[in-house]
């Protein structure tokens, strides 16, 4: 069997926190010359008995960016190890199936059934077993512990640069471009209308100056998070979630592809206009602030869409 430095977590969101976390295991496998790897579940646990939380990233993008930090990523069965004691799971998961050496946690872990083991168990029986712990303290990024809890809380305030802070890199947004209404085609803004996960957290509802990327491009563009009640559509529960893009020609169609979004800034809150005329004068305005936006801070000069 193969050896292994294993950090072990839910890694919602894959923080700065869990980042140091992945780090410290890959650091300790090098220095071993062993494999360095991350153990977690699709869903956070609280998800599979009931207690639902939003998650800050789809399970399948979560795996693909653990896997740029660690060499391996083993994603157990919540549900299959669920009722295991700590001392099960120690030998069943981390010595038997995964041969770990080295075990990377951080200050508040808790595993095996109802959460009875802690970071002192994991000592106690790695010096059963034979493997070492490794407990990483948490990561405070200006005064604020950071926690995929705080990240939440940071995307429903529209809390962007927060959130960047606290993420290492720009929250991001993941949707298939779907039909919509055809209603910003119409008023000069033609929009790609995104299908998000519906177990994944949508930020606060607004204008957003956002990095569209799709089929290797990456442009700027305007994200829209909301209701459209100027349209009619107040009453309708669900949340409309489009991006228009700068500088793409009319004639080039995104149905079907997969977007990814990553939110830079948050312009405006969402409300609504006396009138389609008067929405559609606020909308130019928003996009002519999305491109000042990339104009200052990248250097990005994107020119003024017909119907601005």
């Amino acid at each position: 069997m193969s050896r292994t430095v294993v950090t072990v977590g839910t890694f919602d969101g894959v923080h700065r926190g869990h980042q140091a976390l992945l780090a410290r295991a890959r650091e300790r496998a090098r220095e071993r010359g062993i494999e360095s790897l991350a153990l977690t579940f699709r869903k956070p646990p609280q998800n599979y008995l009931g207690n639902l939380k939003p998650l800050l990233m789809p399970p399948e993008k979560k795996l693909e960016l653990l896997g740029r930090f660690v060499e391996r990523v083993v994603a157990l069965d919540f549900p299959k190890v669920q009722r295991w004691s700590p001392r099960a799971f120690v030998e069943g998961v981390l010595v038997r199936d995964l041969g770990a050496e080295v075990v990377v946690v951080g200050e508040n872990f808790r595993f095996g059934r109802d959460r009875e083991g802690d970071t002192t168990t994991l000592e106690e029986l790695g010096e059963e077993f034979g493997f070492g712990v490794e407990v990483v303290p948490a990561v405070v990024v200006d005064g604020e512990v950071v926690s995929s809890t705080a990240v939440r809380g940071a995307l429903r305030a529209g809390e962007v640069e927060r959130a960047t802070r606290l993420l290492g890199r720009p929250p991001q947004l993941w949707g298939r471009v779907v039909p919509g209404s055809g209603q910003g085609r119409k008023l000069g803004f033609p929009t790609a209308n995104l299908s998000l996960d519906p177990e994944v957290l949508i930020p606060a509802e607004g204008i957003y100056a956002a990095w569209a990327l799709f089929r290797g491009e990456k442009r700027p563009g305007a994200l829209y998070i909301g209701r459209r009640p100027t349209l009619g559509e107040y009453s309708d529960p669900s949340v409309s979630v489009e991006v228009h893009i700068l500088g793409l020609d009319e004639g080039v169609s995104l149905y079907d592809l997969e977007v990814e979004v990553q939110l830079l800034a948050r312009l405006r809150e969402d409300r609504r206009f006396p009138s389609l005329e008067a929405l559609r004068a606020q909308i130019a305005r928003d996009v002519e602030q999305t491109r000042e936006f990339f104009a200052e801070r990248y250097d990005l000069n994107v020119a003024v869409e017909k119907g601005e």
